[in-house]
């Protein structure tokens, strides 16, 4: 896998140079038969993601500097943007608002439908920002796949579900799209906050997390968990086996703790 690592000031001019340093990574190590959807996608994605951090996480006369570093082979380009600049809580973005009512929400939505896992990085080694892979050969994203926020607080990964129920017609999403985070770590918090509905194949799937993460020697957290949600926690007696926090601050550092 070939790295390439540069250095720009957070200004919004320098977005055009960051996306064509991104393509041309990825142009050579795809080669002429790379897909140009594909492409455009992934520079839609660093044009979003650049934005952001320009635009929201740098205050006063000094613009602070962006890093970036990008990891590309022949199946997959794996991008990171950080910086030092103001931290945000990206589960606070309201979804965008189609009918033209709101204004917003549209960059991260952009950045999930385009590229293949998204997470956001907060506290590494002082650093924050956004790690995103794009792969050559992925399957595209339907309308209505699930949407999972991920954010990264050192070693534990927080993954937030972005839909109103939990059930037995999105279990199954829900256990692939989180596949990965269970890979790669073991200690993972279940942010609820969104849900406000929960069936048996909902609690089954919170509970193969669970059994995935234990069977490495990890365990889950659930947080923000709503009213209703509870209610069949409790039936079910979740609390028993999962350890169930008010919030996602208090969920993380139950794990250093």
């Amino acid at each position: 896998m070939a790295r390439l690592s540069r250095q720009y000031r957070g200004d919004l001019s320098e977005l055009a140079e960051i996306r064509r340093v991104v393509l041309d990574a990825g142009r050579e190590a795809w080669g002429d038969g790379a897909s140009g959807e594909a492409l455009d996608h992934l520079g839609l994605a660093v044009q979003e993601a650049a934005s952001n951090i320009i635009r929201h996480a740098f205050q006063g006369s000094d613009p602070g500097a962006v890093e970036l570093v990008v990891d590309a082979d022949t199946e997959q380009i794996v991008v990171a943007l950080y910086h030092r600049g103001r931290d945000f809580d990206p589960a606070q973005i309201d979804p965008p608002s189609f009918d033209g009512s709101r204004y917003g929400g549209f960059g991260h939505y952009l950045i999930g439908r385009c590229v293949d896992d998204v997470r956001y990085v907060h506290n590494d080694e002082g650093r924050r920002g956004i790690r995103f892979i794009k792969r050559r050969n992925a399957t595209a994203k339907g309308e209505h796949d699930m949407q999972l926020l991920v954010e990264t607080f050192g070693d534990v990964a927080v993954i937030a579900v972005h839909t109103e129920q939990l059930d037995a017609s999105n279990a199954d999403d829900f256990i692939h799209e989180a596949e990965p985070v269970l890979k790669d770590h073991t200690k993972v918090v279940l942010d609820l906050g969104r849900v406000t509905f929960v069936d048996s194949r909902g609690c089954g799937a919170i509970l193969s997390c669970l059994r995935r993460l234990t069977e490495r020697g990890g365990d889950l957290r659930l947080c923000r968990v709503t009213r209703p949600v509870r209610i069949v926690f409790d039936l079910i007696r979740l609390h028993r086996i999962c350890t169930i926090l008010d919030t996602k601050e208090q969920a993380v550092a139950s794990f250093k703790s």
